[in-house]
């Protein structure tokens, strides 16, 4: 009974469960879900050691395990919600709630994601079905090499939603529980052969059933540790090569369209920025020519509008408009513009959406119609376009005196000045502290910007772990991100927005694509790993501007704009500056690792630097470990190359058997003749077969080369010799292989005789000093 319900088997498949959940605390907040999932996994394995001890069919067992699973899982999640134990339907509505509530905390939240009831309730849920699978995989349909697949599954989850190579600890954590499942059971497997008789009629058994069983169990053995090995190895080491997807969200796409698949990208109606800018996918979504060498980048979208710790998309009404500052500058001295434009031919964006520069000066898109809002310079497409045409400005040179002075238009609405309720206490006052010495808004936003962007901040896909205020509750997203000062995009266009506005400065989240990479022709082509956000300030003069407080790995040289009075202050050395700073080649922004601030590399890099530091000493460590096995090699061939003729070859042929034989364990008897070393070998290693008759076709061969010298061939000898000592080695663990090969006694012979052939040598030498 005990053996059928194999207890052991189900302790390890839970607890290799357990342990690989252990990469799933890194995708959200807190450990509330820990002992609710320890709890389904102890009554999935409970269950599934009384149900196979009750002979009962893999069938019902795993239906009794997901159903009393279930219903505990009810107990932890809708308590009150029973009767006699069983859920009611309003328990049910409970587990479905917290489902809804589960999906769209998956969908809207960053990594780590805050621990919701519903996400608790859907993680413990997926890794209790995880387990069942282990459990009914591995240990009731006795598969443990397949039991690894749905553990797979749940270090491939993590890995993709960190964004990085996850740690080989993980993978080893898991593989130390796995794989002794995995040999536990295939060597009970093998061992039960000897209660059975299902025999082939052609197998020939060599000596009683246990004897061969344990050979076999040998062999299970090491096919068995070898595959092991061979998959945590590649486990640990495949993660550094292959791409993952973003971390900004625990579970990457969810929150698009489901048009979107078709090939088509688009941007959130609810304008969710942890989904728009969440793809490490390289699909292009345009490729453009240009004849601007700077480039910017293209603009899809803007709003205002922050609340509850996120942005929200601005209602467009047909026919009305706001009443925020116009698309061209209000007041001010005139500004030189030079003007740029660039030519879509490929356009993968979805209408009605369309990436332009910004400001435009103007746009064709052929046939189709097209309409741009006059306070946000946004554009709207009918259709999507193939390809179009668009002409944007920027500042020829130094801003004329008055740029960026006075206060806001009077036009300006609530929204673009607006500082969250929430973040204010800290924004306010770290504002007005940078922004001290400034003289205008140019200024102002200069400063914020070089402080977004200085040393102390830095750029990482996954946010830092939540912190708890002074007020004793966890701080909101604006905030926390200037207390760790770890994040992304989002949160330095977020904080930015909200810096300027605390000084009076109108701001708002602009969204779209960095200018994407330059190809051979010299199109640059934009993929939806590049979406992007950064910061739009009103300054008075110029209109709305574009900052980039985001580091510059990401998104390239900010732009700068200088005035005339900045220009009083430079040295007559100094080159005339123009308004933005020529950019570098934009740098891949799926490279963010390597921004400012960050780590740089990985520890998959760090392996390979050790490497390559270690591999001069490892190979003379190699060189040092290859004498003994090639001076074995060495005494073993030397009968066969010193043979003169057929008689030598042959007796070439058995003393390479009998030293082989000798480093694998099996000397020969003293004295005997080689009739009676072929009877020594046919029981000591148990031959039988094809083996046994080489060994005495090998043996009756060196008997007539030894007394009927002339009359023998080599004939089948090599091929004989070759077959015992294959047979010999199969039958051996691999630690004794092992050893026979890296530490043989003819090697060891070989190398002693050497050395006192060198010792006679020198004695040899030596001169006798006379009266000696």
């Amino acid at each position: 009974m005990i053996s059928r319900s194999r207890i052991l088997d189900a302790l390890l498949a839970a607890l290799a469960t357990a342990v690989a959940s252990w990469s799933v605390a890194g995708l959200l907040q807190g450990r509330e879900w820990v002992w609710p999932m320890l709890t389904g996994l102890a009554v999935v394995a409970a269950v599934g050691i009384l149900a196979r001890a009750v002979r009962l069919p893999a069938w019902a067992v795993v239906t009794a395990q997901a159903a009393l699973a279930g219903i505990v899982l009810t107990w932890i999640f809708a308590p009150g919600h029973h009767w006699f134990g069983l859920p009611r339907t309003s328990g049910l509505e409970t587990l479905r709630a917290l489902l809804g509530q589960g999906v769209v905390t998956i969908q809207e939240e960053s990594v780590p994601a805050p621990a919701t009831a519903g996400l608790v309730f859907v993680v413990v849920a997926s890794m209790v079905a995880v387990g069942l699978a282990v459990d009914a995989i591995g240990v009731t349909l006795r598969s443990p090499a397949l039991a690894g697949l749905p553990l797979l599954v749940v270090l491939t989850v993590t890995a993709s939603g960190t964004g990085k190579a996850l740690s080989p600890q993980y993978f080893l954590a898991t593989a130390a529980v796995w794989l002794p499942l995995v040999a536990r059971q295939s060597i009970s497997t093998v061992r039960s052969w000897s209660n059975q008789h299902a025999w082939s009629r052609t197998t020939t058994v060599t000596g009683p059933a246990e004897t061969v069983v344990e050979r076999s169990t040998r062999r299970h053995r090491t096919w068995a540790t070898s595959l092991g090995v061979v998959t945590v190895v590649l486990a640990v080491l495949l993660p550094g090569f292959l791409p993952h997807l973003s971390p900004t969200t625990v579970l990457q796409g969810l929150g698009r369209g489901p048009e979107v698949a078709s090939g088509e990208v688009t941007f959130t109606e609810t304008l969710d920025l942890a989904a728009d800018l969440g793809s490490r996918s390289n699909q292009p979504v345009l490729r453009y020519r240009t004849d601007d060498a700077r480039s910017a980048p293209l603009r899809v979208r803007v709003t205002p509008l922050y609340s509850d710790g996120r942005w929200w998309p601005v209602v467009r009404s047909p026919g009305t408009t706001t009443a925020e500052p116009p698309l061209e500058p209000v007041g001010g001295p005139e500004v030189e513009r030079d003007e740029w434009s660039l030519t879509v031919v490929l356009n993968e964006l979805k209408s009605p959406q369309v990436a332009l520069p910004h400001p435009l000066v103007e746009a064709d898109f052929g046939q189709i119609d097209w309409d741009l809002d006059p306070q946000t310079g946004v554009a709207y497409v009918r259709e999507r376009p193939e390809t179009y045409e668009a002409t944007a400005w920027r500042p020829a040179g130094p801003l004329p005196e008055g740029i960026g002075e006075g206060p806001p238009p009077d036009v300006v609405e609530e929204p673009l000045l607006q500082v969250d309720v929430l973040s204010s206490d800290l924004v306010v006052p770290l504002a007005t502290e940078l922004t001290a010495g400034a003289e205008n808004q140019i200024q102002a936003a200069r400063a914020i910007q070089g402080y977004l962007r200085g040393p102390e901040f830095f750029y990482s896909l996954t946010l830092a772990d939540p912190v708890v205020g002074e007020d004793g509750r966890t701080l909101d997203p604006i905030s926390h991100f200037l207390t760790t000062k770890q994040g992304y995009c989002t949160q330095f266009a977020s904080a930015m927005v909200m810096m300027a506005r605390a000084v009076g400065i109108p701001a708002r989240m602009a969204v779209g694509f960095l200018p994407g990479d330059r190809e051979a022709d010299g199109s640059r082509t934009i993929v939806r790993a590049d979406a992007h956000a950064w910061p739009e300030l009103y300054i008075n003069g110029l209109g709305w501007t574009r900052f980039e407080p985001t580091p510059g790995g990401r998104s390239g040289a900010a732009p700068v704009y200088l005035t005339e009075a900045d220009m009083d202050g430079l040295t007559p050395a100094t080159p005339e500056p123009t308004v933005e700073a020529t950019e570098p080649p934009v740098t891949d922004p799926r490279m963010d690792n390597a921004v400012g601030g960050s780590t740089g590399s990985s520890w998959f890099d760090d392996v390979l630097g050790l490497l390559a530091d270690v591999a001069p000493p490892l190979a003379i460590l190699l060189l040092l470990a290859l004498v003994v096995p090639s001076a074995g090699r060495w005494r073993r061939e030397a009968g066969t190359r010193a043979a003169r003729d057929d008689g030598g070859r042959v007796e070439g042929h058995w003393r390479s058997l009998v030293l082989t034989l000798t480093d694998l364990g099996l000397p020969p008897p003293v004295g005997a003749t080689p009739r009676q070393v072929a009877e020594h070998y046919r029981d000591a290693a148990a031959l039988s077969g094809a083996p046994a008759t080489a060994m005495g076709r090998a043996a009756a061969r060196l008997e007539r080369a030894r007394y009927a010298p002339g009359a023998t061939e080599v004939g089948t000898m090599a091929q004989d010799v070759g077959l015992v000592v294959a047979k010999v080695r199969s039958a051996l663990p691999w630690r004794a292989r092992l050893r026979a090969w890296w530490w043989p006694r003819s090697g060891r012979d070989q190398i002693r005789a050497m050395a006192t052939r060198v010792a006679d040598l020198g004695r040899a030498r030596r001169p006798v000093r006379p009266g000696a």
